[in-house]
């Protein structure tokens, strides 16, 4: 039990500092440059039975989105996201969850968070 707690908890480590480091090297190579600018919105958040995924500034790209719930679990995916993407929650629970937005050869590009209340 204990052994899995931890490997849980390690788990949820390495993702939170995974989720730090992309949205920080995404966009900008020095802390002094400013702020890094958003590639996708969300909202609403914190949200009930749907959020929605919009990518900004006219982005034409093509990104996969994938979803993990607070244990580093994956929860979801939808792939070929563009423009303005819903999300049904019907099948979420309460709880945090982590999004990934992925080029289409598979590199993180920005990743953060969400909440789910019911």
């Amino acid at each position: 039990m204990w052994k899995t707690f931890t490997l849980l908890l390690t788990c949820f480590i390495c993702l939170l500092t995974l989720t730090g480091k992309a949205q920080f090297s995404a966009k900008t190579s020095s802390p002094f440059e400013g702020t890094a600018s958003k590639i996708v919105k969300l909202y609403p958040n914190p949200a009930t039975t749907r959020i929605y995924f919009e990518l900004q500034n006219n982005n034409e790209q093509i990104y996969d989105l994938i979803v993990f719930n607070f244990l580093g679990k994956r929860v979801d995916q939808v792939k070929n996201i563009s423009g303005k993407t819903p999300l049904d929650l019907g099948a979420y629970y309460s709880g945090v969850y982590i999004f990934q937005l992925r080029d289409r050869q598979g590199n993180l590009v920005e990743s953060g968070k969400f909440n789910v209340v019911k």
